[in-house]
This record gives C-alpha cells, sequence and structure tokens, in this order.
C-alpha cells in the first residue's frame, strides 16, 4: 500500500482557506480514530499547524485518501483541489523529511515544526493507528530532521515565527521601553514569544489565558504578570502591544471590545500580532484607525533578514533529504516485496496443510499408504499447478509475448 499525503499550506491556500480546514489538537485523536476504521486506510498522522493541514495515510490509493481527507472537512475534492497537493511514496517521504526539517514552512529553517509533527506522531501512536511502515517513516523523518541541523546551518540565527513577529513589533514601535505587552495564550508559541521579548526591554509585561494556573506558570517563569482570559475585556485597554496565540475556535477578540478599549485609551493605538489559526482576532478590527492588526501571513513581508545563509544551507539539506528519501524508498519496496513473498508462502502452506490433514484422514481410517502417498502428490501437484497453468493460458490467449516470455523466465521453461 502507498504513503499518501494530502494537505494544504501557506503557499497553495490563504488564512480564511487554512483556518476552515484546521484540525483542533483535541480533535487530532478522534479524527485519525475515525479515518482508520475505513477499509483501505492502514496508518494515518495528522499534522495542523498555523500554517498547513497534511494527513499522512498508508492506503490504498491517492483517490482514497483525497476522498478521506475532503470528506473531513464536509468538501468535495472537486470543490477545494486547487487549494491541495497530494503527494505518494518517494514524493510523499522527501515531503514529511522537508517538512520536518523546517525547509517547507513559511519561515525557512524554523525549529517549532520538528515538535508539531513528533506531537501529531506521538497521537497517532498512542491511539494506535500506526503500523511498521509509518512508524518507520516518522522515526527516520525525525532523524534526518536532527542531522540537517546538526551538518548545515539551516538553523542559525532565530528567523521563527515568534521571532519574526517581535522583530515586526521593534519596526513598528523602534523599541519597546515604553510599551505595556501583553501575550494572550500559555502554549509553545507563547513560550518562545516571551522568550525573544525577554531579550529586550519594554514597560511592562503580561500573559493572559483561559487556565490561570498555566498562565500564572509562565509569568513566574519571566518575572511578569498573569490573569484569566474572562478579564480581557476589562483589562486590554492598558495595553499597546498585543501577541496573541490560542487554540481557540472562535475569535477571543471582537470590534466590541476593541472600541471600548480605544474609546478608554482616548484613541491612543493598538498593535495586535496574531498568530493563532484559526485567528484569535476578528478582522473586523481592521476598519478602526488606531488599529493595527497582522496575521500570521502578514509576517512573510517582515522575514527577509537572516535568510540567506539559511538558503544556502537549504541545498545542502536538500541533497540529505534526496539520498536518504531514496534509502527509505529502498526499504519501503524490499518491505513490499518482503510481503509478497510471504504471501505465496502462506498460500501454498495452506494448500500443503489442507492435502496432509486429507492424507491423515485417509491414513487413519486404514487406506492403503502407497494409495495414499499417491493421492497427497497428485492432490499437491494439482494444486501448486492450478494458479501459474492459469496464468500461461492467459498469457498465450493474450497474445502478450513480454508475458509470455516473463513467465517462461520466471519458471525457468525455456
Amino acid at each position: 500500500m502507498p504513503l499518501v499525503v494530502v494537505g494544504l499550506n501557506h503557499t497553495t491556500a490563504s488564512i480564511d482557506i487554512r483556518e476552515k480546514m484546521s484540525v483542533a489538537q483535541d480533535l487530532v485523536s478522534d479524527a485519525v480514530q475515525q479515518l482508520c476504521q475505513h477499509e483501505s486506510i492502514d496508518a494515518c498522522v495528522i499534522t495542523s499547524t498555523c500554517n498547513r493541514t497534511e494527513f499522512y495515510f498508508d492506503c490504498d490509493s491517492c483517490e482514497t485518501a483525497q476522498t478521506q481527507f475532503c470528506q473531513w472537512f464536509g468538501y468535495t475534492f472537486d470543490q477545494i483541489d486547487q487549494h491541495l497537493y497530494t503527494h505518494t511514496n518517494l514524493d510523499c517521504i522527501k515531503h514529511l523529511f522537508a517538512v520536518a526539517s523546517g525547509l517547507d514552512s513559511l519561515v525557512l529553517g524554523e525549529a517549532q515544526i520538528l515538535g508539531q509533527v513528533k506531537s501529531a506522531y506521538d497521537i497517532s501512536k498512542q491511539s494506535g493507528f500506526l503500523n511498521k511502515t509509518t512508524d518507520r517513516f516518522f522515526q527516520t523523518a525525525f532523524r534526518i530532521a536532527k542531522s540537517v541541523r546538526s551538518n548545515t546551518n539551516i538553523g542559525k540565527n532565530p528567523v521563527s515565527i515568534a521571532n519574526s513577529s517581535v522583530q515586526l513589533s521593534k519596526q513598528i514601535f523602534g523599541e519597546l521601553n515604553n510599551q505595556n505587552i501583553l501575550v494572550i495564550g500559555a502554549g509553545s508559541t507563547s513560550e518562545l514569544l516571551l522568550r525573544y521579548l525577554s531579550k529586550h526591554s519594554y514597560h511592562s509585561l503580561s500573559i493572559c489565558n483561559r487556565t490561570l494556573s498555566n498562565a500564572n506558570k509562565l509569568a513566574k517563569q519571566f518575572n511578569c504578570t498573569g490573569f484569566e482570559l474572562s478579564q480581557l475585556p476589562n483589562k486590554i485597554s492598558a495595553y499597546d502591544l498585543i501577541f496573541s496565540a490560542t487554540a481557540s475556535k472562535k475569535p477571543i477578540i471582537d470590534c466590541d471590545i476593541i472600541k471600548s478599549a480605544l474609546s478608554q485609551r482616548k484613541h491612543r493605538p493598538i498593535v495586535i500580532i496574531d498568530l493563532a489559526i484559526p485567528r484569535d482576532v476578528d478582522v473586523c478590527v481592521k476598519k478602526f484607525n488606531d488599529v493595527f492588526y497582522y496575521a500570521v501571513d502578514d509576517l512573510q513581508k517582515v522575514i527577509s533578514s537572516n535568510l540567506k545563509n539559511r538558503e544556502q544551507a537549504a541545498l545542502v539539506a536538500r541533497e540529505i533529504i534526496q539520498a536518504e528519501a531514496e534509502s527509505f524508498c529502498y526499504w519501503l519496496k524490499s518491505q513490499q516485496h518482503t510481503q509478497l513473498i510471504s504471501k505465496f508462502q502462506q498460500e501454498t502452506a495452506k494448500i500443503r496443510n489442507h492435502s496432509l490433514n486429507k492424507a491423515l484422514k485417509l491414513l487413519n481410517k486404514g487406506e492403503d499408504v502407497e494409495e495414499v502417498l499417491f493421492q497427497l502428490a497428485n492432490n499437491l501437484t494439482k494444486k501448486l499447478n492450478h494458479t501459474p497453468v492459469k496464468a500461461i493460458r492467459d498469457a498465450i490467449n493474450s497474445g502478450d509475448e513480454n508475458k509470455i516470455n516473463t513467465i517462461t523466465t520466471l519458471l525457468k521453461l525455456d
């Protein structure tokens, strides 16, 4: 069965499309379970981040993979095929290796994606929806990602989504010394933001999260304050710069909240950088003259410095990936051949056991030994010849000389 990936990313789909076709983290396990109930799917891994949604399958065909991907989101293939890519076997292998190594990211060489792919793998592994092939596939991807980072300069100089958003805020404000900053969310992206912010001076810093204990945990780590998301409408007016990176399925900041905040701020500007997919901020806030709103796709305009060295390193990384992908594809083919041999051996063993059991029953009944052995040999010969003889007849009837020559060589009849 082929390895297939069906997905979309920042190069094939706008943020509006990516929002509609993202899978919330708490739904990934259920999605994998439902997909693997399909009789033609042996294994599945789902990666869903702010920049991509990808379903990796070990299944019978591309068509099955595409259909199941589209049906999960309630679309037909024709409705969304312009946003999708599908890769099989070697191309699928190279794609995952490139994704895990940060070569297919919005920010070339960013490291966060590897952790996200590992999390996706862990969910499928713990749910029991990996087979030998996909398990080795992802384990190999992790090894190669580590090799790429160790043997190239792809990871030098911080150029992540989080770092780029901090750099964007510095371009807007100059320095952050006089700014009151709010980070909404307490996940890995928020922690990265806080790490980069901690390298700069600012007037104040707060963390807001739905679960107060998680906010306070990060607040303690970065020597700032934390509060619950429910308090956001009352507190938001105090902040000049807001970063938001939650896993909310609906916007947590709407026009009413911003309108009230601007009134209290006497229309002093607010800068909002929204790193979430789906977006945390209702895009209608753009209508306010005193709000400067940036979403994930806007960061592409900022990500320019530190990339030249990475682009050179990426060439070396792709050579590593090409060689490793070909090696894995060779292993995959060898596994398929092994399975073919094993299946043939199982079929012949069935014939042997059936014939032997029949002979033993006759012997137990007291039948003549020589006669039973003759019947056993005759029965085995007849059954083992059945499939090859049928194949020879079909080849002769088709007139296909290549097929006839192949059978002649395989059965050593020349």
